[in-house]
């Protein structure tokens, strides 16, 4: 399995204000595997608690693709920006399912008619293993890397552990380091912490 430490892990390394404000203590992060740290990244690419969104336009979601996917595109329409987006909210409904929301059934046609559009294609290596790689180079092959990386984390037992912060006001995509797979909430010095204190000044009004 490879590993890798995502965008998102390497901006808590830099304290951003995002990542002082859930806590972050200096400590050396844990290691996300690749293919879920690519899911993961792709569904951060919007804040929704600091309303930053980093692939708000065509040509943002371009200079996204080449920075994080590592392709040059020589041009990325409106109707392919607009599917990645839609993609990547599918895919945080997704996420969500994994701490126990319901499964979002609109989500899942949204993402079974992005996937016609990938193209991706089963390539075996020499030494006889397969992996799903996008057929096209363009923006639909951006959108068959992610959904190769989905195929891939659900195939080597990660994608479980890539979930959604429940906090309406957060969603933001987490991977569940814990041993029995029961993290909930992105940050329990933030989110979690503040979930309680609603509960609690609920409960006794």
């Amino acid at each position: 399995m490879s590993l890798s430490v995502s965008p998102s892990t390497k901006r808590a390394n830099r304290g951003t204000g995002r990542d002082r404000l859930k806590g972050y203590t200096g400590c050396v992060p844990e290691i996300t595997p690749a293919a879920p740290a690519l899911v993961m990244d792709f569904v951060n690419t919007l804040d929704i608690e600091t309303g930053s969104d980093s692939i708000d336009s065509p040509g943002a979601l371009r200079r996204w693709i080449e920075q994080r996917l590592g392709t040059r595109l020589r041009s990325l329409d409106e109707d392919a920006w607009r599917t990645m987006v839609e993609t990547r909210e599918s895919l945080r409904e997704l996420l969500a399912s994994h701490s126990g929301a319901e499964v979002n059934r609109n989500a899942l046609r949204q993402l079974n008619r992005a996937g016609e559009r990938a193209e991706i294609r089963p390539r075996w290596d020499d030494a006889g293993k397969a992996t799903f790689e996008p057929h096209d180079a363009g923006p639909s092959g951006a959108l068959g890397r992610i959904f190769s990386a989905v195929v891939a984390a659900q195939s080597d037992g990660t994608w479980d552990r890539l979930k959604v912060c429940p906090a309406e006001d957060c969603r933001y995509a987490f991977y569940d380091h814990s041993k029995n797979r029961s993290g909930r909430w992105c940050s329990m010095r933030v989110c979690g912490n503040r979930a309680k204190t609603r509960t609690y000044r609920q409960r006794h009004g």
